[in-house]
């Protein structure tokens, strides 16, 4: 595994850092391609890359800062700002580029569904490559196990290496990855095929990350980004069944609603006349 990427003089570039920012490129190069040949406005699509870099950015840092280490760093707060040495929690990102995108379009007058359905296209290209930059760093790592597929991390540098040094883990790295290949191919399948209001694409890019992000999250082994209820549940777990059961009401609400408000109505007729 490689923490560091490569040096350039005296200064080591963290593998993390390196990834994340050509994941914001590649994502916004993709949105601006998706974009413009739908109508939308160029410079507004390159605003909503710089934005969401800096709020993904930030709001990944805050996040673990928070709810992973909160009395580290209230011991070194000098360690706060030193973001290359990673520490990144990618819900804290994920809820930060929403709000701040949210309040940009609102500020400029724009669709905010459908630009949100633009972002949702190539959301899993950010989450492949932060993958990988977390397989190269060795957080994000999976519990011991024995499957002919587990990988073993044997760079002291990682933070893997520190809880379980030459242990074979879950590759949960890799497993978030491909479930980003397969998810940028279906959610870009839906957009251009299924999609039939402004918001959808986004409601089901919600589903179809939170549920496997959930499932995953049964083989991590980084006790450190938050458990609770005795092990049972992580930050990740919570978090992502709110936001799913969000986007299903927001999905499949007016019709939820209807629906409801229909079978009422039967049954009071059917009781009273």
């Amino acid at each position: 595994m490689r923490p560091f990427l490569f040096t350039i003089g005296a200064m080591k570039v963290p593998s993390f850092f390196f990834f994340i920012m050509v994941a914001v490129l590649a994502t916004t190069f993709y949105c601006y391609w998706v974009g413009v040949r739908r109508g939308l406005k160029p410079d507004a699509i390159l605003d909503m890359g710089i934005i969401g870099m800096l709020a993904g950015v930030l709001g990944a840092r805050i996040f673990h800062i928070l709810v992973e280490y909160p009395s580290y760093y209230w011991a070194k707060p000098v360690r706060v700002f030193e973001f290359w040495r990673g520490g990144f929690v990618s819900w804290g990102g994920f809820i930060s580029v929403v709000v701040a995108l949210l309040v940009y379009f609102r500020i400029r007058k724009l669709p905010v569904l459908i630009y949100f359905d633009l972002l949702a296209v190539a959301a899993p290209v950010v989450k492949f490559f932060v993958r990988l930059a977390c397989l190269l760093t060795g957080c994000c790592y999976g519990k011991p196990t024995h499957v002919p597929w587990a990988i073993t991390f044997t760079n002291p540098a990682s933070t893997a290496y520190y809880y379980y040094p030459n242990t074979p883990l879950h590759p949960t790295q890799i497993y978030s990855m491909i479930h980003a290949v397969l998810l940028f191919i279906f959610i870009n399948w839906f957009y251009r095929r299924k999609n039939r209001y402004d918001g959808q694409t986004t409601c089901v890019l919600a589903m179809g990350w939170t549920l496997p992000r959930m499932f995953i999250e049964l083989f991590r082994g980084d006790v450190d980004r938050g458990v609770y209820f005795h092990g049972l549940l992580s930050t990740g777990q919570i978090t992502g069944a709110v936001v799913f059961v969000t986007a299903l009401l927001l999905f499949y609400g007016p019709h939820l609603w209807f629906f409801l408000l229909f079978s009422s109505q039967i049954i009071f007729i059917k009781k009273y006349f």
